[in-house]
This record gives C-alpha cells, structure tokens and sequence, in this order.
C-alpha cells in the first residue's frame, strides 16, 4: 500500500469507522439529528470546512513536511499546532487564557521538542528542509484553525455526527485519490488501516470533538500534547524500544506542563 499519500491512506482508514459511529449515533437516537445536518445548512457547512482544514489540508501539508525535513524536524514543528490552536480561539471565539495554561502549554511544548527534535548533522539539502519546515508550519496551522471550526460545529450538533459527518465527507472527498492509485494493499495492510482508523478516526476523534464541546479549544488541545507520550510508552511496551535520555526528559515536561495547565 502507498502511504505517501494521505488522501489515499486515509479512504482507507474512514469505512470501519464510519460504520462505529452510524451504530453509536443509530444507539444513541440521533440519526435524526444527522438527517437534518445532512439536508444542508450551517451546521452542515462548519464540519465539511473543519475537516477540509484539519485533515485534508494539514494532513497532506504534514506529510508534505515528513517528506522534506524528515521525522526528526517536521514532527516538532507540525506539533505546535496546540499554540496556534489557542491563539485562533481567543482571537476569534473570545476563550480565556489561564495562567496554567499560559505555562504549562509551553512547556509541554517544549517537551515535544526535546523528545523528537533531533536534525541530522549538515541538514543535507537546506532548501528542501526550509520547504519541509513550511509546510509542517502549515499543517500546524491548519489543525489549529480546524479545531476552532470543530469547536463552533460542535456546538450546534452532537460530537458523535459531527463525526459521522466527517468521514462521510472524508470517504466521498478521497475516493478519486484512491482510484487513481489503484491501491493494491495487502490483507495485514488493510487490517491496520481499518483498525487505525477505527481508534483514530473514529473513537480518538469522538472523544476530541466531545471534549471540545465541554472544556473549549485551548485546554483541549493542549490534553493532545500527551499523544508523544502515549507514542514514547506505546513503542517501549509492544516493540520494545529503549527510550533515551533526552526522550525520558521530554516526557516528563509534557506531563509536567499538561498538569500545571489543568490544575493551576
């Protein structure tokens, strides 16, 4: 399977899901709901303009970045995107600030930088780094913005179709993508595109969506930054990767800030 392509990768990864959250919304009693979002509309427009901004446009600038500047830089700087989230939603939906989230987001920051940012000596071809660098910028911005527009879709429908909607829109959006790179993907492949998508795609952004809805945009993202964490301590448990001193340090600042942000 190609996974050069985000697009592609990703018409992969929605069906699973979508068919989770059809079976929540259908439990739940709020395929009614979803009818009447899909008619048309505002509630309508937010989430299609959300998704385009956070997984069609960043995903595709963040592997943009991964191609260009590598893993080691394009991670980092893509993963600022919890600062630009915050500055979109007190710029444009008035949130507050807190004084624990003004330390802890930068220094939980702070802590993904030291865990993963590790350029190779020399940086090989500078223009195309500079061009990796603008685009992880890019994806940054664009999940950031994304998530405030999910904050103002979540308010006028549940978390669960805003989901729903999302990958609707997300299988129908990628499909000629998929097409036209006639994947052939081997059984193991697909098994793991469907279960990767199922977590998150579907569960992983459910409960995004939900916690959006309930505490906001800036502490919300600023809980995502546990996800290297979550990386660091799922590769040493199933590959058995040994963590390094600077990956060790890294994780404590990210724990360290995300408790100053929520608790102070």
């Amino acid at each position: 399977m190609e996974v050069g392509d985000p697009l592609a990768t990703n018409w992969l990864r929605a069906p699973l899901a979508l068919a989770f959250m059809a079976t929540l919304s259908w439990s739940l009693g709020e395929l009614d709901e979803l009818a009447a979002v899909l008619q048309g509309g505002w509630r309508l427009s937010w989430i299609l303009l959300a998704t385009t901004l956070a997984i069609i446009l960043g995903d595709t600038f963040y592997l943009m970045a991964l191609r260009d500047a590598g893993v080691s830089i394009g991670y980092p700087v893509g993963y600022t995107y919890p600062l630009y989230a915050s500055m979109f939603a007190v710029a444009l939906l008035g949130e507050q600030v807190t004084l624990g989230l003004a330390i802890g987001l930068p220094f939980a920051l702070a802590g993904i930088w030291t865990a993963s940012f590790n350029p190779p000596r020399g940086l090989g071809n500078r223009k195309a780094i500079l061009k990796g660098v603008s685009a992880a910028v890019a994806a940054g911005l664009c999940w950031g913005l994304g998530s405030v527009v999910y904050r103002v879709a979540v308010i006028a429908t549940s978390p669960i179709n805003v989901n729903l909607v999302k990958l609707l829109y997300l299988i129908i959006a990628t499909s000629p993508f998929a097409w036209r790179r006639r994947l052939k993907v081997r059984r193991q492949a697909l098994l793991l595109a469907l279960l990767g998508g199922l977590i998150g795609l579907g569960a992983g952004d459910w409960l995004f969506y939900a916690s959006l809805s309930m505490i906001g945009v800036a502490e919300t993202v600023t809980l995502t930054t546990f996800s290297p964490l979550a990386s660091l301590l799922l590769a040493r448990l199933l590959l058995h990767e040994e963590a390094s001193s600077r990956q060790a340090l890294g994780a404590s600042m990210i724990v360290a800030g995300v408790c100053i942000a929520v608790w102070l």
